[in-house]
């Protein structure tokens, strides 16, 4: 009775092994089959140039690092605002994906253009479990963008966008 007790038993551990090990190994090969993609981002217009800007996918977090802003063209203007935004295109709509906004509402002179970027130029980074789709990953070389957006003192309004030149890196 104890010996069929105890084969009873060991056959018991024997298939839970099985199926543990299964699922173990089944579950990292899942793993394994999710992608980490390395891109990385700049351009230019007249005014703004963007570099070293990254986006980097794991399978379970997603970062982007918008990278630095560098003011390139003569605006000798003073802003009293601005608004800098990395985005998708989707034809349809923007989605956002990183967003920064500053203000000077104590300041009546504002800050020069060109002095605010030396002092101020990145921007900025965000990270989370999810910010694309697999939908935007297959899309993001040919529809990320920069804008940005701002108001002088005196009351006008201007808006820059780049449509930003994405290379992906081989992950061997």
């Amino acid at each position: 009775m104890k010996k069929s007790i105890l084969i009873g038993f060991l056959i018991f551990l024997l298939i839970g092994s099985i199926i543990l090990i299964r699922m173990i190994v089944s579950y990292k090969t899942e793993f394994d089959r999710q992608e980490s993609k390395v891109y990385s981002f700049s351009g230019k217009d007249t005014n703004i140039r963007i570099s070293n800007g990254i986006i980097i996918i794991f399978p379970n977090k997603q970062i982007v690092n918008g990278g630095d802003i560098q003011f390139i063209g003569n605006n000798q203007e003073k802003i009293k605002s601005y608004s800098k935004t990395i985005y998708l295109d989707k034809k349809v709509n923007k989605d956002i994906i990183l967003s920064n906004t500053v203000s000077y509402q104590g300041c009546a002179d504002g800050a020069m253009f060109a002095d605010e970027f030396l002092s101020n130029k990145s921007a900025g980074e965000i990270s989370s479990d999810k910010l694309f789709t697999k939908s935007d990953i297959n899309n993001i070389k040919d529809n990320l963008y920069f804008s940005l957006e701002y108001s002088t003192v005196d009351g006008k309004t201007e808006h820059f966008t780049i449509k930003l030149n994405v290379k992906e890196f081989a992950m061997d």
